[in-house]
């Protein structure tokens, strides 16, 4: 058996209706027209499917199964065509983004509530990630736009830098420096630091002479829990950017700005060259480059 939706619906309508010119009209069709599409409906099942005379219009029991069988396949039918409408929704309106987890938590929150004011229908697939893996996702599709912390010369991105944000000292307040008023980086001479591994977007951006300085002793490490025991535990001291110093409140942790010297972390919005953008992303692209920074 080969019908139609159009034929189901009309089948349908006349089940409804139980009237040629009322059901015509329902589905928009001459009363001719939806004749010959009955009567089509009828030869490809085999049987009649209606008891037609001058008053009305009934349903044989043949058509009474039929209708049920009708009935379900328009179901699943507009159930599918449901769920098609919502996945074009969600792909015309998806803005995926790649990010550091800093970014994610104090930064990005402030981007996406100015741009649905913009765009209230966007959706947002973000996933927080270091700064390399937000690069490899932009490179590798998985998502459209990246924001990072640092980009190696040969990256094979579009970038704009859309955010800059200063480095700070952190560290116990039992520390000798924590006596000081002000730290410079001489200060920093002879202690020890707590730094990340280089793979890590605030390793790559702090200044050569503070991460490789051979008059320091180095702790080094990979994850921020780690950081904060050892800075409990008096073990060193750290350079954090500020859109980290939220995970390291507590009262027995300072900050400290660093004078004599501008010590800072570019933010980076970044999409592969070449790559057109979905609607959305592009949108969310050009409303960055225009905000800047939003406080």
């Amino acid at each position: 058996m080969n019908l139609s939706i159009k034929q189901f619906r009309a089948f349908l309508a006349l089940c409804e209706h139980r009237n040629f010119t009322r059901a015509a009209e329902s589905v928009f069709l001459s009363q001719p027209a939806f004749s010959h599409l009955i009567y089509s409906i009828e030869k490809e099942a085999g049987v009649r499917l209606f008891d037609r005379n001058a008053k009305k219009v009934d349903l044989t029991s043949d058509g009474e199964v039929f209708q049920g069988i009708a009935a379900g396949i328009m179901r699943e039918f507009n159930l599918g065509l449901s769920h098609w409408h919502d996945h074009l929704n969600r792909e015309q309106f998806n803005v995926s983004v790649a990010t550091l987890p800093s970014i994610a938590v104090k930064l990005l929150p402030n981007y996406i509530e100015h741009f649905k004011q913009i765009q209230p229908k966007a959706i947002f697939d973000v996933k927080d990630l270091p700064s390399d893996y937000c690069l490899s996702a932009v490179l590798n599709e998985v998502t459209e736009l990246g924001i990072v912390g640092f980009l190696p010369k040969e990256n094979g991105v579009d970038s704009h830098r859309i955010y800059t944000e200063k480095y700070f000292l952190a560290l116990n307040k039992h520390h000798p420096l924590a006596q000081h008023s002000e730290i410079s980086l001489e200060d920093i001479s002879h202690n020890t630091v707590i730094r990340f591994g280089p793979t890590t977007s605030i390793y790559q951006s702090l200044h050569v002479d503070i991460t490789n300085n051979e008059n320091i002793n180095y702790i080094e490490i990979e994850q921020l829990s780690t950081l904060f025991g050892l800075l409990l535990s008096n073990s060193g001291i750290t350079f954090l950017p500020e859109l980290t110093l939220y995970m390291f409140q507590h009262p027995d942790i300072l900050v400290k700005p660093i004078t004599g010297d501008n010590l800072i972390r570019n933010i980076y919005l970044i999409k592969k060259s070449g790559k057109q953008l979905s609607k959305s992303s592009h949108d969310f692209y050009d409303f960055l480059i225009e905000t800047q920074r939003i406080p």
